[in-house]
């Protein structure tokens, strides 16, 4: 979906859900570090909230999920959230990729040195950034610039930690990753636009 740097793929979760109703969900059941958030782990009922929310996030996302049930925009090679003992907060980490220094742009002498950007390729459509493979780093030099982004997100509005599993999990889940996305977008997608324009 253009012009956001995350968003829920509902359509392919539900298309490709082995019980019919949703892939995500199926996931989210199995999930251990969700389980933690009513086994007892944690008593606090703010450290459940954002614990919550943090598994959430990390059963939404690649790996876990491939594709994620969150698709994130080509730019982004990882995105995660992180708690943040500090304050019982979540904080978001973003790398994405970036054009090279413009120190290194503008010398002459280091450009001419046969230096390669990022490799790119299009799947569905869209270009989409990798790694360099074996048989192009035995022949060519890569500098791939990027960039890594954290910020706190302190004011997600996540929902408070369901207490067991048949507490309504997948809506809260959910609700939890809405806010999340929501949350990731409000602080990169202006970093990409301007990434973007450059």
């Amino acid at each position: 979906m253009s012009g956001e740097a995350f968003w829920v793929d509902e359509e392919y979760d539900r298309e490709q859900a082995s019980d019919g109703v949703s892939r995500f969900g199926a996931y989210v059941r199995r999930a251990s570090p969700i389980r933690e958030c009513w086994d007892g782990t944690w008593d606090d009922a703010q450290v459940r909230r954002v614990r919550f929310a943090e598994a959430v996030w990390s059963t939404a996302t690649t790996p876990v999920m491939a594709p994620g049930y969150v698709r994130r925009h080509p730019r982004l090679l990882s995105a995660r959230v992180e708690f943040n003992s500090w304050d019982a907060t979540l904080a978001g980490v973003a790398e994405l990729v970036t054009p090279w220094p413009q120190a290194l742009t503008r010398s002459g002498d280091w450009s001419s040195g046969g230096w390669r950007d990022w490799p790119v390729e299009t799947w569905g459509g869209r270009e989409v950034y990798r790694q360099p493979d074996d048989d192009e780093i035995s022949a060519h030099r890569y500098l791939m610039a990027s960039a890594r982004l954290v910020f706190p997100l302190t004011e997600a509005g996540f929902p408070a930690a369901p207490f067991g599993p048949d507490d309504d999990l997948l809506a809260t889940a959910r609700q939890a990753v809405t806010a999340l996305v929501d949350a990731m977008n409000a602080a990169v997608m202006p970093v990409i636009t301007v990434l973007e324009r450059s």
